[in-house]
């Protein structure tokens, strides 16, 4: 089984949080790929993978400009029939400074859904404090959350 995560990040959070699902991922049996957004990838690999997960930072509540943008971008190719993502499972997850987080989740998950993924409800929200203060027990929890997402593709 092959799992896609894409995420971003601004102050490496995120990216942590990446890193442990994907290991949490492997741990479930599952190949794993991570790209981070703005680095250059074949969006094939999107079709190709059995899940996809989505990470971003919150920023206004919402997730990042970059993280839109590169959504948008794959709505455009769905609309005009080049990419099928209907029924294909994903998940996602994120980080947070202040506030925001649960509308942030959401409008993720809704982003995606859009695309025609079935989004997986549970998700992985760590606030920034955690993952510096308490890395252990938050990268920990990324990684079982990680792991529990690859063996719903089984």
């Amino acid at each position: 089984m092959k799992i896609l995560i894409v995420y971003d990040s601004k102050t490496g959070n995120t990216q942590k949080m990446a890193s442990a699902v994907a290991e949490g991922a492997k741990e479930a049996g599952a190949e794993v790929t991570i790209k981070k957004i703005g680095e250059p990838f074949p969006l094939t690999l999107l079709e190709e993978s059995d899940g996809v997960i989505f990470g971003s930072p919150t920023r206004y509540a919402d997730a990042t400009n970059e993280m839109r943008d590169f959504l948008t971008h794959i709505e455009s190719y769905v609309k005009l029939g080049k990419m099928k993502m209907k029924g294909r499972k994903a998940a996602v997850f994120g980080s947070y400074g202040y506030d925001g987080a649960w509308v942030m989740e959401e409008r993720l998950k809704g982003y995606v859904e859009a695309l025609g993924y079935k989004v997986a409800p549970k998700v992985c929200v760590k606030v920034d404090y955690e993952i510096k203060t308490k890395q252990k027990e938050a990268l920990a929890d990324c990684k079982t959350w990680g792991k529990d997402f690859a063996k719903t593709l089984k």
